[in-house]
This record gives C-alpha cells, structure tokens and sequence, in this order.
C-alpha cells in the first residue's frame, strides 16, 4: 500500500508502563530520497493527536531503511535518541510520516493470505486500530487492517545501583594562550577583567589584582592570568628564519633610530618581543636586537615574515612571561582584590610610583563561591522506583574567613530537594580549572550523585539532563576593622567616612528630614547572628543650625563603637531572631546626654561575619527621632 501517513494504535499492560526503545516497521519499497519519520503519539477520542511525546520523533535517510517485497520479514529500527515512558494501560500511537509516495509498508488484513505462513488472517491482534490520513491530523480507521510492527522497551537491572553522577563544567571562557605555549594545564580559563586590572608599584615584586568576587579567600589558591599585553608594537624590518640570532625593529614607528616605549626590561639589560606566537628576548642596541634566544617562555622558534607586528612583551621592564603565569600563591587577599608576587620589579617613573597595567583583554581563572544552592533537576520517579540525588562539595573560605579550602565533603552529607533552597552550614566552592588540577587532584570540584534502582524490569527512575541546572547563591560578606584587614593600607576607609567602606554587606537609609527638629534616636531591630557574626550601627545628624552639605558629613558608632545598649546572645539556630536596640541621646530610662538639635539624619548598618555561610540577617527595622 502507498505510505501516506499511517498511524497504528496501541495499549501497554506491563505493571507501572514500561520505557520504549524502538520501534520496528517492515517496508516493501522505499524512496530513494526522501527521509521517512516516525512519531509516537496521544490518543484522544481513540484516534492520532496532536501532541508528540518528547524524544520519540525520528528521522532515517532512505539508505537506513530495510526493504523486503516477498515476504515481509526484514524490520528497520527506529531507535529512539532516549527511552520513552508510556504508561499502563493508556492508549498511544505510532505515526509514520514521509513526503514521499514510494515508501510501501506490510499491513495484515482479514481475509487475506499470510504472506510468510500461507494461512488465511482469521484475527486481529487486540493492541488497537490502523488509522489513515491524508495531512496527518484527521484520521479514518480501517477496521479490518492492522500494521505490522515490533516494539522494544528497555530491561533493567534489579540486582544494582545505577549512580550517576553530576559535574561542573570548566569554569570561565577557554582562553588562547597568546604565546601559545603552556601545554601543562591544557586550555586556559577565566573571566575577562576590567581594563587595566593590574596594579604595579615601583621597585616592587608585589603586584595587585583587581578582580571583583573572584571567590579565592584562602592563600592555597592558585591564579592562571592571561593576555597581558603592553599596548605596544612596531614591526619586523626584514624576514628572519627560526634559527636567527638578531633582528632588526621597523624604524616607521618613529622616523628615527628607536622605537618609542622600546626599552630593556630588568633582566640583564634583555629586551622581550612577541612575535606571532614566539617569545624571543634580545640585547638591544637603536634598532637592532642581537644576542636573540629562541622560544621564551616554552614556545617554538619560528621563521617570521617582513612587516610582521613585533609586541613588546614586557611592562615597566617586567617581561610579561611573569605575569602571564599561572601563580602558585596569591595573598593579601580582598573580596575584591589579590596579589601575585612577581621575580623582577616593574620601573614605574613620573609623579606617581604605581601603574594600573595590563589593556583590555587581561583574564584571570576564578572559584565559584556558595552558600546557597538550588536545583532544578527533571527526573521522574515511578512506583516502587527509588532516587536519591546527594552533594559531594568542596570546601572553600569566606572572604575574612579562617576556613580550610579544598576539602571534599563527604559524599552522603548533603541531601539535595529539587526545586529547594538549601542552606549550607559552611562556604563551598566551585573550583577553577587550575585549582582542581593542582589542589584536587584533577577531580572535579562540585558533584551531584545520583542513587536509583528499580523493583522491576519494565520501569526505572529518569533524570532528564536536557533540563538540569544549578542555582549558586553567595553571601558577600566579609569582616574588616582597621587597616591592617586591607592591602595597601592606605586604601583602608573606616566605617565613620561620608562615602566607601571597605566592608561588603552595608545597609545606609536615606536621609531623613524632620519637620520639627530632634535631639536623640533610637533604633531598633530583630537580628539573627551567631557569633562568627557582628552587628555595627552608625548615625549621622545635620545640626538646625549648620549648612554643610548632608552628603559629605561623617558616621557616628551608636555607644562608641556601634554596639547595642544591652548585650544580646549569640543566636544558636537560622530561626532564632532576637531584639536589638540602640540609642542616641537620652535613652529610654533617662540617661545620657541629649545631641545636638538637628534637623536631618541617617542610619548606617555594617555587617560583618568571618564564615560567610552565617551571614546576620535584620528584620522589623525601626528608626526613631526624639525630641528629649
């Protein structure tokens, strides 16, 4: 019969349903062109729908389909991309599909002859009805004919576990290396900076990273930093081959006898180019560089064209070998900063001994820091089916934290509740490339492990990774107190100032302005905070009789040093939330002195805490002006 579209109805009456894997049709002739499909379908109102169950539509090119015109007996498969979920006792259909008028497919009918056995069909099967159509959306039943098909569904094991796991990708965006030549650690990975994100400082090997929340709190981690560049370049004056000892530098970028910003760096008076993707360093002399060693920093010699771009590959006399480098330790660490230590000083000149280098393209490699986490995971889990999904996380460090990074957790601490918030008691991570390779090992830093097993053959549990994801939450919080918290210290800016405040987690309302003017405050509060934790509150005031600007007026602590007026216990559980109050002024029982007459205030709130999975959290602020 001509294959227009067919569609063959049918019931499963395996206990819980059952996953198919295929579908097994047997063609007389094919097309030599045209692809034929298979769908499987609902049923409503006992014919085809609409509505395609997921992963069951597949495509064969006609090279893929089996023909048989003698006796019917050469199946073609069609193999599902995943097992399809059909349940018990609920009606679907196979639809087959083509634009093609060639395709002939083998069907039985009553009354004729077995093609196979040379009996008469007496019967029909009781798996339901064969359905024509001639646009594949209204179907007329053929009583008497049913189409000849297998289908296969998946057999599971009930003697073991399945246990599959979950793992983060690489993190951050594959980086080529500009010199093309560390071949250790594989691509690079990282985040693209802003520009200009390193800060030099004259005469010092200390150089200072300004990468915000780049989740590296603990000195163990190690930095991978990429695509430094001078900003400047000329070009090769004559052809060189890869064994050449000199070169000469374009003198077209000036006119005259040197390249401008074309100087020697610290090391021994050696000057570095990048060519292409070859590092050379030479001695130079005006124009000429002499003296030439080969493949720096592990890249290959190679023959250069005239006229090619020559970079100066160094900054401030630093060669950029040391900078783009994977670096072993990083310290004076910031929640939004770092340092590397380098192996030469940068020659920083002018009115100023620091220079923020680097240009527009720096990366540097970064952890993923987390208290929080909610999933989104798809799974089905039938009857009698079990699936358990638990977190396998690596440790890290809050920002001001003392907490050991690097440590996997064991694999059953973490029950994961799709769909859930769970708040972890600890800071974890998300490692970088480079950081799971030297610090763990290669093993991949953040892990779902799945458990699932099975009472039945016919049936399984099912994670749909198609639509698997992770939320991360982290708290940005961190603990600072003077200068010796911050690198350099003379970046440091106390609590007190009119603007900046190097602590994270700042609350400031906006300003208040009294119709009638007031002499005391009071603020109160409910907080959860544990003792890792801290609470400071700050006031300023506008005196009725002063014309400063509001803006550019300092913090007061409540009580000196921003402390409550009565000491409040530490909270011991997440629920536990208790009242704060402060006072400026005359407090409630008539003690202390009144403030200034003022017309106009705020209130600033500093959070603090060295284990950033138990950040403070305020509920109920209340804010009051008196007059006393």
């Amino acid at each position: 019969m001509s294959l227009q579209p067919l569609g063959q109805t049918f019931k499963i009456d395996s206990q819980g349903g059952c996953f198919i894997t295929s579908v097994q049709l047997y063609f007389a002739y094919k097309d030599e062109a045209s692809p034929v499909w298979v769908e499987l379908r609902n049923v409503v109102a006992g014919a085809p729908g609409q509505r395609v169950l997921p992963h069951s539509r597949k495509v064969l090119e006609p090279s893929l389909v089996q023909t048989n015109s003698t006796d019917g007996t050469t199946p073609t498969k069609f193999l599902f991309d995943s097992p399809i979920y059909v349940q018990e006792g609920q009606e679907y259909a196979i639809v087959i599909l083509t634009k093609s008028q060639n395709y002939r497919i083998w069907t039985a009918q009553m009354g004729e002859i077995d093609v196979y056995s040379g009996g008469v069909v007496a019967s029909q099967p009781a798996l339901g009805v064969l359905y024509k159509s001639s646009n594949g959306s209204s179907w007329t039943p053929t009583q008497n004919e049913d189409l000849k098909f297998t289908l296969n569904r998946a057999f599971f094991s009930t003697r073991t576990r399945a246990e599959p796991i979950l793992m983060n990708d690489v993190i951050g965006t594959p980086i080529t290396y500009p010199d093309n030549s560390d071949t250790t650690l594989g691509t690079a990975y990282g985040r693209r900076l802003k520009p200009d994100p390193l800060l030099l400082t004259n005469s010092s090997t200390v150089m200072k990273v300004i990468h915000p929340d780049h989740g590296m709190y603990s000195t163990s981690n190690n930095v991978e930093i990429r695509n430094v560049s001078s900003g400047l370049s000329t070009t090769l004056n004559g052809a060189i081959i890869s064994t050449a000892t000199s070169l000469v530098l374009d003198p077209s970028a000036t006119g005259g006898s040197s390249v401008t910003g074309f100087e020697a760096s610290n090391e021994s008076s050696k000057i570095y180019l990048k060519i292409g993707n070859e590092i050379v360093k030479g001695t130079l002399s005006g124009l000429n560089v002499t003296s030439l060693s080969r493949g720096q920093g592990s890249t290959t010699a190679a023959a250069h064209v005239d006229n090619v771009t020559v970079e100066l590959y160094q900054i401030n006399k630093t060669p950029l070998t040391e900078i783009n480098a994977v670096h072993n330790a990083i310290a004076n660490i910031g929640i939004n900063s770092y340092t590397v230590n380098l192996t030469s000083a940068p020659s920083i000149s002018g009115s100023s001994d620091t220079a923020e280098v680097g240009g527009n393209s720096v990366y540097a490699s970064e952890n993923y820091r987390y208290e929080t986490i909610r999933t989104a995971i798809s799974t089905l889990e039938l009857p009698m089916t079990v699936l358990e999904a638990k977190l396998a996380s690596t440790s890290g460090t809050s920002p001001s934290g003392t907490e050991t990074s690097f440590s996997k957790v064991s694999d059953d601490e973490e029950v994961i509740l799709t769909n859930e918030n769970l708040d972890l008691d600890r800071t974890n991570i998300v490692a970088s490339n480079v950081n799971e390779q030297l610090e763990l090992s290669s093993r991949k830093s953040f892990e779902i492990k799945f458990k699932m097993s099975t009472p039945a053959t016919n049936v399984s549990p099912v994670i749909d990774l198609d639509r698997t994801s992770a939320i991360l939450v982290a708290n940005s919080i961190n603990n600072i107190d003077s200068s010796s918290d911050v690198y350099p210290t003379g970046d440091y800016v106390d609590s007190t100032e009119p603007d900046g405040d190097q602590n994270a987690a700042i609350y400031i309302t906006k300003k208040v302005a009294l119709e009638n003017p007031a002499t005391s405050i009071r603020v109160n509060f409910a907080a959860n905070k544990t003792a890792s934790a801290d609470i400071k509150v700050l006031f300023k005031i506008l005196r009725s009789d002063d014309s400063f600007d509001f803006d550019e007026l300092g913090y007061e602590f409540f009580n000196t040093d921003g402390s409550p007026d009565s000491t409040v216990n530490a909270s011991l559980r997440t629920s536990d939330f208790q009242d704060y109050s402060y006072s400026a002024g005359v407090k409630d029982d008539g003690v202390g002195v009144s403030l200034p007459e003022f017309s106009q205030f705020a209130i600033k709130i500093v959070m603090q805490g060295t284990n950033a999975a138990q950040p403070p959290r305020i509920r109920d602020l209340r804010v009051i002006a008196l007059a006393t």
